[in-house]
Order: structure tokens, then sequence, then C-alpha cells
């Protein structure tokens, strides 16, 4: 037979009570102020065909997904340190609306007749 041997979980209390250090406190604020941006507001013109909704709504959530990921970022690096790891905004400007999903691992479903469009292509 095989010996089981018993384990003892026990729960580890911070060295410093997250009330009394001024470092934790303001490293939770700075974590709390990312996590809370602001979605950017839909700008959708009422006259436009379900194509062109769809294909404004999905550069609206890649827009959107940009500006998170640039948040997680330091001050002042924000645009160097995502060009490094997804590429330059002029680069990804010229890529389809189905590559730019995948690239930023977007979970949102993306209809398949508008999946080529050009990220840039019109938007204005």
């Amino acid at each position: 037979m095989t010996e089981k041997s018993r384990v003892n979980i026990q729960e580890a209390s911070l060295v410093v009570g997250l009330g009394k250090s001024k470092r934790l406190a303001a490293m939770r604020q700075a974590i709390e102020s990312k996590v809370n941006v602001e979605p950017i507001k839909s700008k959708i013109k009422p006259n436009l065909n379900k194509n062109e909704t769809a294909i404004q709504q999905a550069r609206e959530l890649i827009t959107q997904k940009i500006a998170e990921i640039k948040t997680t970022y330091p001050q002042g690096r924000q645009n160097k340190l995502f060009a490094l790891r997804y590429g330059s905004e002029d680069k990804l400007n010229q890529l389809s609306l189905k590559q730019l999903f995948s690239l930023l691992k977007m979970t949102e479903h993306l209809a398949k007749d508008i999946s080529d469009v050009v990220f840039l292509e019109g938007s204005e």
C-alpha cells in the first residue's frame, strides 16, 4: 500500500496591512485607474446599411482594444512598446479586420462578409 501524506494548508497574511502602506495604496490606485478605462463612445451613423454598420462597429472594437492594451504599458512608452509587440500603427491600418482580430486576440464574433475589409479603408 502507498502511504498518504497529509497536507496542512494555512493562509498567509500580508507583512504590512493594506491600509497602513502608502506604497501599496499607490500601486492599487494605479492598477484600478488602468482597469477603469472608459469605453469609446459609439459614433454610428443611423443611415448606414447592415454591412457598413458592422464594419464600423468592428473598427471601434479594434480601436478600443488597442487603447486598452496601451493603458497596460508605462506612461510615455506606450506607443513604442505597442509597436514592438504588435507592429506599427501604419502596418496595422493596412491589415484586414480578420487579421487584426486574431492579432489582438479578440474574442468578439466577426461576420464573414466583412472579414476581408481593410481596417482603415474608408473609415472616415
